[in-house]
C-alpha cells in the first residue's frame, strides 16, 4: 500500500508548482494531465506523497506501464518534467507555504518572481506594491484573491498607480489579476481543454448542461467548465456539492466578470437547478437562480373581480400626459357647435381622465394585486378582502408590510449581515402610498384613507422626526432629498480634478479611437468603432449642447418633419429643439449647436450612422440618430409605437455600450444619467449660489427639486468657498498685526 502522508508535499502541491513554473501553456496543461494520469493509476485519483509519487515514477515496473497504457512513455517522460520543477526550492517552499491559508499580495509578488521574466516581474512587483499602497497598508495585510481584489481595482484611478493614461492603468490592472490569479485558489480557467481529465460523472453532467444551451450561450457554458473543474479540485463529485461550494463559486464569479455575467450565472444556475432535480442528484442548488421578489408576483386575474373592476374602471380613465394624446380627452364630449364639449367642472369629475405616467399606471395596479395576495395568503388576516374597500383595512396592510421585510431579513441575513428591525424601507412606503393614491382616485371616504396616510409618513424613511407647530398641530420634517446611493458614488469620483479632466477630454479621446481607422488606411470603421463615435457624440452633446436625459437621448432625430436637429449645409452653429411633450416635466428645450459638435454630427451621419442601419436592419427612412429595434414611443400614449425598422436603440442598450467605453478608455465609471448630475455640479463648484442657472441647464420645472438634489452638493461646495474665504481673511488680519520691541522698555520692565 503506498504511504499516503505528505510531510514535504502531495502531488496536488506538484500540480501547484507547475502552475507556477514558467512553461508554454499546453506543456502545463499536458504535463498536469500526465500527473493526474500516473496518480490515477498509483492511488485511484487520491492525493499522495510527493516523494512516493515520484519514486514510482523513476522505478516503473512493466506492471505499471502496463497499468498505464500505451502512452505510458510520454506520461513518465511528463512526470520527470514535473520533477525538475518541484525540485526548485523556491517555488515548492510558497506552495507549501500557501497551503491551509489565504495567499497575501506578498504571496503574489513571490509568485512572480519565481516565474517569467525578471523585467516584467519587476513591473507587476511595482503595481502590487502601489496597489497596496492606495489602501495605505503593506502587501502581507491584502487577502490576494480576486474576491477581495476586484472590489479594490475598481475603484483604482490613474492616479493610485502614478500612471497618466487609461491604456497604462489598463495594463497595470492586467498585471495585478495576472498575479492574483497565480496564488488564488479559487482561479480556474475554464477552458474545454480542463475537461478531458475530469472524472467521467462530472463529464456525463456538463454533457447534460450543456446540451440545453444554444451555441451562442458560451459564457455559460464556460461557467459550467469552471464550476466542475474546481469542484473536481476540491475532491466533490456531482452529488457532493454543497451550499458552502456554490455560493462561494458565485460570489468569485460575480467579482470576477462584468456587470452582465450576473444575468447569464442566473441563467446557469436555473439549469443547473432542473438537470439536479431530474437526475435526482443530492447536490445543492443555485440559491441566485431563483426569482428575488421582494413579494410573490401574481396575475391580475386572480384578483376578485369587484376589486378588479373598480382599478380596470379607474386605469381607463388614466392616460398619459405627453405627445399627442388628445387634450380634448381631459374634457367630457358634447354636440355644441365648436365640437370641443364643455371643460368638466369640479363637482362633476368622474368622466375626466386621469394624467398619469405609464410606469405609474402599471405600480398602481401592481400595488393593488400585492397588497391583496399578501392579505389572502396571511394567517393573520382572518376576512379575507373581497373589496376594494378592504384592501385599506389595517389587517391587510400590516400583513403586506411585514411580508416586505420578512423578505428583506431574510436577504440581509443571508449576506452575512445584521437585520435592524427598526431601519425603515423605502418599498413597503412607495407601495402603501400607491394604494392611498388607488384610494383616493377611486374617491373612497375619508376614514378610510386617513389612516392609510398616517402609515405611511410611519414608513417613510425620509421622514426624520416630529415638530409642533404654531396652531398646535404636529408636522413633519423631512430629511434633504438625495441622488441615489449608486449614482452618487459615481459623482463622488468627481471630486478630484484629475477625473473632471478626464470627462472633459472624454469626447476627443472617444473620437480619436473611432477615427483610427482612417489612419489605418481602411475604407470603412467596424461597428465597434462606429459604437465609439456614437459615445463620442454623446459626451459631446452633453457637455457643449445640453444634459439630456438618456430617454431623449435614445429618441433623438435626425430627418424627417419631426427632426430635432436643425444644422447648417456648410460650416456654422446649429439647433436643437426637444417638443415639450416629448420631455418628462413637458418643459420644451431651445439650445444651439456650437461648430465643432456640428462638424461631429454631420461626420456621425454620413460615415458612422449607415453601420447601425445596417445592423438593426432599419428602414432607409428611419428619422432616428441612433437607428435600432426599440419602438416604444411614449410620448404617444399607450398605444403608440413606432413601426418595424423606424425604432431607436433602446436607451439601457445605449448607457451600458456608453458606460463601458468611458471605463475602457477614460477609467470613468459612470453613466448617462450621471452625465446630467455632473452638469451640476459644475455650476454649483464655480458658484454655490447658482441653484437657478443649474434649474435651466437640467431643465427642471421647480426650482425645489434642484435644490433638493443637489442641497448635499451645494452644502460641500459653500464650506469649501467658506473656508477659501476664511483663509484669505485670516492672511489679511495677521498682517497687520506688528510686534515692536522696544530694548529700553524691555529692560525697565
Amino acid at each position: 500500500m503506498l504511504d499516503s502522508t505528505h510531510p514535504t508535499g502531495t502531488t496536488a502541491d506538484v500540480i501547484s508548482v507547475l502552475r507556477l513554473t514558467p512553461l508554454n501553456a499546453s506543456t502545463r496543461m499536458i504535463t498536469i494531465n500526465s500527473v493526474r494520469s500516473l496518480r490515477e493509476v498509483l492511488s485511484d485519483g487520491a492525493d499522495i506523497s510527493a516523494d512516493t509519487f515520484f519514486a514510482a515514477a523513476e522505478t516503473a515496473t512493466p506492471e505499471l506501464r502496463a497499468q498505464i497504457g500505451d502512452r505510458h512513455s510520454q506520461i513518465l517522460s511528463d512526470v520527470k518534467r514535473a520533477k525538475r520543477a518541484w525540485a526548485d526550492p523556491f517555488r515548492r517552499d510558497l506552495v507549501l507555504r500557501l497551503r491551509g491559508r489565504l495567499p497575501t499580495l506578498q504571496d503574489a509578488i513571490d509568485a512572480v518572481d519565481a516565474g517569467g521574466s525578471p523585467k516584467q516581474a519587476k513591473r507587476t512587483v511595482q503595481s502590487l506594491q502601489k496597489l497596496a499602497a492606495s489602501q495605505a497598508t503593506l502587501p502581507a495585510n491584502i487577502v490576494a484573491t480576486a474576491i477581495v481584489v476586484e472590489p479594490l481595482l475598481r475603484r483604482l484611478t490613474p492616479e493610485d498607480l502614478d500612471v497618466h493614461t487609461p491604456k497604462s492603468l489598463s495594463n497595470k490592472l492586467a498585471q495585478i489579476r495576472a498575479a492574483v490569479r497565480l496564488v488564488d485558489p479559487n482561479a480556474i480557467s475554464g477552458r474545454a481543454a480542463d475537461i478531458k481529465t475530469l472524472p467521467q460523472s462530472w463529464r456525463d453532467l456538463l454533457d447534460m448542461l450543456t446540451g440545453r444551451l444554444s451555441d451562442s450561450d458560451t459564457a455559460v457554458c464556460a461557467a459550467f467548465r469552471r464550476l466542475a473543474v474546481r469542484a473536481d479540485r476540491d475532491g466533490l463529485l456531482p452529488g457532493d456539492v454543497h451550499d458552502a461550494f456554490l455560493r462561494n463559486f458565485v460570489e468569485h464569479e460575480l467579482a470576477t466578470k462584468s456587470d452582465s455575467h450576473k444575468d447569464k450565472l442566473r441563467r446557469a444556475g436555473r439549469i443547473w437547478n432542473e438537470v439536479i432535480a431530474g437526475a435526482g442528484l443530492p447536490a445543492a442548488q443555485f440559491e441566485n437562480a431563483v426569482r428575488q421578489d421582494r413579494l410573490p408576483d401574481v396575475s391580475w386575474q386572480s384578483v376578485p373581480e369587484p376589486i378588479r373592476a373598480r382599478v380596470d374602471m379607474l386605469m381607463h380613465r388614466m392616460v398619459a400626459p405627453q405627445g399627442d394624446e388628445d387634450w380634448s380627452s381631459f374634457i367630457e364630449e358634447d354636440d355644441d357647435d365648436l365640437g370641443l364639449g364643455d371643460l368638466v367642472d369640479d363637482t362633476d369629475a368622474s368622466g375626466a381622465a386621469i394624467p398619469r405616467e405609464l410606469g405609474t399606471q402599471g405600480n398602481l395596479r401592481d400595488a393593488v394585486k400585492r397588497v391583496w395576495h399578501a392579505a389572502e395568503t396571511s394567517s393573520k388576516v382572518p376576512r379575507k378582502p373581497e373589496r376594494l374597500e378592504d384592501l385599506f383595512r389595517q389587517d391587510s396592510l400590516v400583513a403586506t408590510v411585514s411580508a416586505i421585510r420578512e423578505k428583506r431579513r431574510v436577504k440581509v441575513e443571508a449576506r452575512g449581515e445584521t437585520w435592524d428591525a427598526h431601519k425603515k424601507g423605502r418599498y413597503e412606503c412607495s407601495l402603501v402610498q400607491a394604494l392611498y393614491s388607488v384610494g383616493k382616485s377611486c374617491e373612497l371616504p375619508e376614514e378610510v384613507l386617513e389612516p392609510v396616510r398616517k402609515l405611511t409618513l410611519k414608513l417613510d424613511p425620509s421622514v426624520v422626526g416630529t415638530k409642533l407647530k404654531p396652531d398646535g398641530t404636529l408636522a413633519y420634517v423631512y430629511e434633504d432629498r438625495k441622488i441615489g446611493k449608486h449614482h452618487e458614488g459615481m459623482l463622488r469620483q468627481f471630486n478630484e480634478d484629475t477625473a473632471l479632466k478626464r470627462w472633459f477630454q472624454a469626447p476627443g479621446t472617444l473620437w480619436r479611437e473611432a477615427e483610427k481607422w482612417v489612419k489605418q488606411g481602411k475604407h470603412r470603421p467596424t461597428l465597434a468603432q462606429a459604437s465609439l463615435a456614437r459615445s463620442a457624440l454623446i459626451a459631446q452633446l452633453a457637455q457643449r449642447v445640453t444634459p439630456m436625459r438618456r430617454t431623449n437621448f435614445a429618441r433623438l432625430r435626425a430627418f424627417g418633419d419631426e427632426a430635432h436637429f436643425n444644422v447648417p449645409i456648410g460650416a456654422g452653429e446649429g439647433t436643437l429643439i426637444l417638443p415639450g411633450a416629448e420631455l418628462k416635466n413637458l418643459r420644451s428645450i431651445h439650445v444651439t449647436i456650437d461648430q465643432e459638435t456640428v462638424r461631429m454630427l454631420k461626420r456621425f451621419i454620413e460615415i458612422y450612422r449607415p453601420l447601425f442601419v445596417e445592423r438593426a436592419k432599419a428602414d432607409p427612412e428611419n428619422p432616428h440618430l441612433f437607428p435600432g429595434i426599440g419602438s416604444e414611443r411614449k410620448e404617444r400614449g399607450k398605444t403608440g409605437g413606432y413601426t418595424k425598422g423606424f425604432g431607436y436603440m433602446t436607451k439601457t442598450k445605449l448607457s451600458q455600450r456608453f458606460r463601458q467605453h468611458l471605463w475602457k478608455h477614460c477609467m470613468l465609471r459612470m453613466d448617462m444619467q450621471v452625465m446630467r448630475h455632473i452638469a451640476g455640479k459644475v455650476i454649483l463648484d464655480m458658484d454655490p449660489s447658482a441653484m437657478g442657472l443649474v434649474q435651466e441647464v437640467l431643465g427642471h420645472k421647480r426650482i425645489e427639486t434642484t435644490q433638493s438634489y443637489y442641497a448635499q452638493v451645494s452644502k460641500i461646495v459653500a464650506q469649501k468657498n467658506y473656508l477659501k474665504l476664511l483663509d484669505q481673511y485670516s492672511r489679511r488680519v495677521m498682517s497687520d498685526i506688528r510686534f515692536n520691541i522696544d530694548p529700553e522698555n524691555e529692560k525697565e520692565g
